[in-house]
């Protein structure tokens, strides 16, 4: 019975972390350059002097 048990959770524990992935292939974060960062930083600054 303890056996049967196991096999359970361990197929469900399977089943779980194999349905976890992210199959699009996209990351959910966007990589920017040191001068996209700048230029962002700079736009928003710009932004609070015209208010």
């Amino acid at each position: 019975m303890k056996i049967i048990l196991l096999l359970i959770t361990v197929l469900f524990s399977s089943m779980a972390v194999t349905s976890c992935t992210n199959e699009e292939g996209e990351t959910e974060f966007d990589h920017i350059t040191p001068d996209e960062e700048q230029q962002t930083l700079l736009k928003s600054m710009e932004a609070e002097n015209v208010n």
